[in-house]
Protein backbone atom coordinates (compact mmCIF):
# COMPACT_ATOMS: atom_id res chain seq x y z
CA UNK A 1 0.00 0.00 0.00
CA UNK A 2 0.74 3.52 -1.21
CA UNK A 3 2.52 5.23 2.46
CA UNK A 4 3.79 1.54 4.32
CA UNK A 5 7.34 1.58 2.50
CA UNK A 6 9.98 2.35 4.92
CA UNK A 7 13.61 3.27 4.51
CA UNK A 8 16.06 0.66 4.96
CA UNK A 9 19.84 0.88 5.72
CA UNK A 10 22.31 -1.10 4.00
CA UNK A 11 21.92 -3.86 6.26
CA UNK A 12 18.35 -4.74 4.85
CA UNK A 13 16.96 -2.97 8.25
CA UNK A 14 14.59 -0.53 8.78
CA UNK A 15 15.72 2.86 9.37
CA UNK A 16 13.67 4.36 12.84
CA UNK A 17 14.18 7.41 14.64
CA UNK A 18 17.55 6.81 15.94
CA UNK A 19 18.40 5.82 12.28
CA UNK A 20 17.48 8.50 11.10
CA UNK A 21 19.20 11.18 13.37
CA UNK A 22 22.48 8.95 12.99
CA UNK A 23 22.08 9.59 8.98
CA UNK A 24 20.65 12.98 9.28
CA UNK A 25 23.83 13.63 11.65
CA UNK A 26 26.43 12.02 8.72
CA UNK A 27 24.55 14.44 5.91
CA UNK A 28 25.03 17.41 7.81
CA UNK A 29 28.77 16.45 9.37
CA UNK A 30 29.44 15.86 5.14
CA UNK A 31 27.79 19.32 4.43
CA UNK A 32 29.53 21.34 7.07
CA UNK A 33 32.95 19.57 5.90
CA UNK A 34 32.40 19.92 2.27
CA UNK A 35 32.27 23.79 3.58
CA UNK A 36 35.32 23.93 5.48
CA UNK A 37 37.38 21.47 3.19
CA UNK A 38 39.58 22.85 0.11
CA UNK A 39 38.16 19.93 -1.85
CA UNK A 40 35.66 17.51 -1.43
CA UNK A 41 38.34 14.79 -2.95
CA UNK A 42 39.48 15.47 1.11
CA UNK A 43 35.94 14.29 2.28
CA UNK A 44 36.66 10.23 3.33
CA UNK A 45 34.14 7.95 5.53
CA UNK A 46 35.83 8.26 8.81
CA UNK A 47 36.39 12.01 8.29
CA UNK A 48 32.49 12.23 8.04
CA UNK A 49 31.56 10.07 11.15
CA UNK A 50 34.06 11.83 13.12
CA UNK A 51 32.53 15.00 12.55
CA UNK A 52 29.55 13.05 13.24
CA UNK A 53 30.36 11.97 16.59
CA UNK A 54 29.51 8.39 15.66
CA UNK A 55 31.87 5.53 14.95
CA UNK A 56 33.11 5.42 11.12
CA UNK A 57 31.40 1.58 10.59
CA UNK A 58 28.13 3.88 10.77
CA UNK A 59 28.89 5.59 7.75
CA UNK A 60 28.22 2.26 5.56
CA UNK A 61 25.21 1.59 7.73
CA UNK A 62 23.68 4.30 5.23
CA UNK A 63 25.94 4.99 2.38
CA UNK A 64 28.24 2.96 0.26
CA UNK A 65 30.77 5.64 -0.78
CA UNK A 66 31.12 9.06 -0.61
CA UNK A 67 29.66 9.30 -3.84
CA UNK A 68 26.49 8.67 -2.92
CA UNK A 69 26.54 11.10 0.33
CA UNK A 70 27.25 13.33 -1.84
CA UNK A 71 24.35 12.73 -4.51
CA UNK A 72 22.20 12.78 -1.30
CA UNK A 73 23.35 16.28 -0.41
CA UNK A 74 23.11 16.97 -4.28
CA UNK A 75 19.62 15.93 -4.34
CA UNK A 76 18.56 17.90 -1.30
CA UNK A 77 20.09 20.98 -2.36
CA UNK A 78 19.28 20.95 -5.82
CA UNK A 79 15.26 20.70 -4.69
CA UNK A 80 15.49 23.42 -2.28
CA UNK A 81 14.10 25.43 -5.00
CA UNK A 82 10.84 27.16 -3.22
CA UNK A 83 12.00 30.93 -3.52
CA UNK A 84 13.41 30.67 -7.07
CA UNK A 85 10.12 28.99 -8.00
CA UNK A 86 7.82 31.77 -6.27
CA UNK A 87 9.69 35.06 -8.06
CA UNK A 88 8.95 32.87 -10.96
CA UNK A 89 5.44 32.48 -10.72
CA UNK A 90 4.68 36.34 -9.40
CA UNK A 91 1.80 37.43 -11.80
CA UNK A 92 3.44 39.33 -14.78
CA UNK A 93 0.84 42.06 -14.36
CA UNK A 94 2.02 43.10 -10.89
CA UNK A 95 5.71 43.79 -12.34
CA UNK A 96 7.10 45.72 -14.78
CA UNK A 97 9.68 43.05 -16.90
CA UNK A 98 12.80 44.64 -15.40
CA UNK A 99 11.38 44.15 -11.62
CA UNK A 100 10.45 40.95 -12.44
CA UNK A 101 13.80 39.72 -13.80
CA UNK A 102 15.65 41.58 -11.05
CA UNK A 103 13.18 39.31 -8.99
CA UNK A 104 14.25 36.33 -10.37
CA UNK A 105 17.79 36.74 -10.39
CA UNK A 106 17.81 38.01 -6.91
CA UNK A 107 16.26 34.69 -5.97
CA UNK A 108 18.54 32.16 -7.91
CA UNK A 109 21.54 34.00 -6.26
CA UNK A 110 20.20 33.48 -3.15
CA UNK A 111 19.49 29.69 -3.93
CA UNK A 112 23.42 29.64 -4.98
CA UNK A 113 24.41 31.40 -1.71
CA UNK A 114 21.97 28.92 0.37
CA UNK A 115 24.01 25.85 -1.71
CA UNK A 116 26.98 26.84 -3.47
CA UNK A 117 29.77 24.01 -2.60
CA UNK A 118 27.36 21.09 -2.80
CA UNK A 119 26.21 22.24 -6.60
CA UNK A 120 29.58 22.91 -7.48
CA UNK A 121 30.47 19.86 -6.60
CA UNK A 122 27.29 18.99 -8.17
CA UNK A 123 27.58 20.44 -11.62
CA UNK A 124 31.51 19.19 -11.55
CA UNK A 125 30.81 16.16 -11.86
CA UNK A 126 27.58 16.19 -13.86
CA UNK A 127 30.06 17.88 -16.24
CA UNK A 128 32.33 15.01 -15.79
CA UNK A 129 29.71 12.71 -17.19
CA UNK A 130 28.12 11.14 -13.84
CA UNK A 131 24.91 10.35 -14.55
CA UNK A 132 23.23 10.16 -11.09
CA UNK A 133 24.25 13.70 -10.42
CA UNK A 134 23.50 14.66 -13.90
CA UNK A 135 20.00 13.39 -13.41
CA UNK A 136 19.62 15.55 -10.46
CA UNK A 137 21.30 18.78 -12.68
CA UNK A 138 18.80 18.46 -15.05
CA UNK A 139 15.35 17.44 -12.86
CA UNK A 140 16.07 21.04 -10.81
CA UNK A 141 16.63 22.93 -13.66
CA UNK A 142 13.46 21.87 -15.93
CA UNK A 143 10.62 23.53 -14.09
CA UNK A 144 12.72 26.97 -14.01
CA UNK A 145 13.73 26.62 -17.64
CA UNK A 146 10.24 25.61 -18.60
CA UNK A 147 8.70 28.74 -16.79
CA UNK A 148 11.21 30.91 -18.14
CA UNK A 149 10.52 29.77 -21.41
CA UNK A 150 6.66 30.16 -21.03
CA UNK A 151 7.51 33.52 -20.03
CA UNK A 152 9.27 34.78 -22.97
CA UNK A 153 7.11 33.16 -24.79
CA UNK A 154 3.99 34.81 -23.84
CA UNK A 155 5.74 38.24 -24.08
CA UNK A 156 7.40 38.23 -27.62
CA UNK A 157 4.09 36.41 -28.99
CA UNK A 158 3.50 32.53 -30.19
CA UNK A 159 3.47 34.36 -33.46
CA UNK A 160 6.44 35.01 -33.17
CA UNK A 161 8.26 32.51 -31.31
CA UNK A 162 7.96 28.66 -31.01
CA UNK A 163 7.40 26.99 -28.11
CA UNK A 164 11.19 25.46 -29.23
CA UNK A 165 12.98 29.07 -29.77
CA UNK A 166 11.57 30.05 -26.50
CA UNK A 167 12.89 27.31 -24.80
CA UNK A 168 15.96 27.61 -26.47
CA UNK A 169 16.30 31.14 -24.95
CA UNK A 170 15.48 29.46 -21.20
CA UNK A 171 18.21 27.50 -21.36
CA UNK A 172 20.85 29.60 -22.82
CA UNK A 173 19.36 32.40 -20.17
CA UNK A 174 19.45 29.30 -17.13
CA UNK A 175 23.20 28.22 -18.13
CA UNK A 176 24.50 31.99 -18.08
CA UNK A 177 22.71 33.03 -14.63
CA UNK A 178 23.54 29.53 -12.89
CA UNK A 179 27.25 30.11 -14.22
CA UNK A 180 27.53 33.54 -12.65
CA UNK A 181 26.30 32.73 -9.80
CA UNK A 182 28.06 29.42 -9.23
CA UNK A 183 31.60 31.49 -9.81
CA UNK A 184 30.84 35.20 -9.23
CA UNK A 185 32.50 34.86 -5.37
CA UNK A 186 35.49 33.05 -6.19
CA UNK A 187 36.41 33.37 -9.76
CA UNK A 188 39.99 35.83 -9.25
CA UNK A 189 39.44 39.44 -11.06
CA UNK A 190 35.33 39.24 -10.17
CA UNK A 191 35.69 40.40 -6.85
CA UNK A 192 36.47 43.90 -8.19
CA UNK A 193 32.61 44.06 -8.90
CA UNK A 194 30.88 44.64 -5.56
CA UNK A 195 28.81 41.82 -4.43
CA UNK A 196 28.40 40.46 -8.11
CA UNK A 197 26.06 43.39 -8.50
CA UNK A 198 27.40 44.24 -12.15
CA UNK A 199 27.04 40.75 -13.28
CA UNK A 200 23.35 40.56 -11.53
CA UNK A 201 21.96 43.95 -13.04
CA UNK A 202 23.41 42.81 -16.86
CA UNK A 203 21.66 39.23 -16.15
CA UNK A 204 18.36 41.19 -15.42
CA UNK A 205 18.68 43.67 -18.51
CA UNK A 206 19.08 40.84 -20.57
CA UNK A 207 16.32 38.72 -19.29
CA UNK A 208 14.20 41.96 -18.87
CA UNK A 209 14.30 42.11 -22.86
CA UNK A 210 13.12 38.57 -23.26
CA UNK A 211 10.43 39.21 -21.25
CA UNK A 212 9.59 42.60 -22.99
CA UNK A 213 7.30 42.63 -25.63
CA UNK A 214 8.67 43.57 -29.15
CA UNK A 215 8.44 47.06 -29.98
CA UNK A 216 5.72 47.83 -32.64
CA UNK A 217 6.75 48.72 -36.00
Amino acid sequence: MKGMTKEINKDGQAIGRKGAESRARLLEAARRLINELPSARKLTASSIARAAGLASQTFYLYFDDIDEILLSLAMDASYDMDDLLVALDDPGERLAPRDYAERVVAAFYRYWDRHRPVLNIRNYLADRGDEPFAKVRNESAIPVIVKVAARIRAAQGETRLTERDAMARAVIVYSSIERMAARYATTPGLQLMPGGGDLKRAEADILALLLSPPPVL
